[in-house]
């Protein structure tokens, strides 16, 4: 009887799982971004954002390819990186190419409908960044 039960669980969490996968493909645009450390905290919303002309778009897309253009490096200029992403409980993986060399970034992420939150932190665990996108 518990390895009935423990098979049906894991069945549910994998089509939870799948349908979440599936949910997070398309393009996503920023709506607000906030950071957040022991001393201080900063948000900008949507409108702000545009103001400040700060893009940041995801595009997730079939066979977890990723790529994800981005004004807000600090530098002026409209970057573009390609790679890959995968999903695995709360967590979301991106690995991407940035200068000839390869990054993952790890975010905890909430899906709700259109809108994806996600969360990185710093591993001291004294900053973190929050994003939200709506999906396009």
């Amino acid at each position: 009887m518990r390895t009935i039960i423990l098979v049906l669980f894991s069945l549910a969490t994998f089509s939870i799982s799948n349908a979440q996968d599936k949910d997070l493909i398309g393009t996503w645009n920023i709506i607000e971004f906030a950071t957040i450390s022991d001393n201080n905290s900063e948000k900008m919303a949507e409108d702000k954002l545009k103001e400040n002309g700060s893009v940041w778009d995801l595009f997730f897309m079939e066979e977890s390819k990723f790529k994800q253009t981005s004004s807000m490096s600090g530098t002026g200029t409209m970057d573009s990186q390609e790679g890959v992403w995968n999903t695995s409980d709360k967590n979301l993986t991106i690995g991407l190419l940035m200068n000839d060399r390869k990054f993952e970034l790890i975010y905890t992420y909430e899906l709700k409908e259109n809108i994806l939150v996600l969360t990185r932190s710093n591993p001291m665990g004294t900053w973190k960044v929050v994003a939200t996108f709506k999906k396009k």
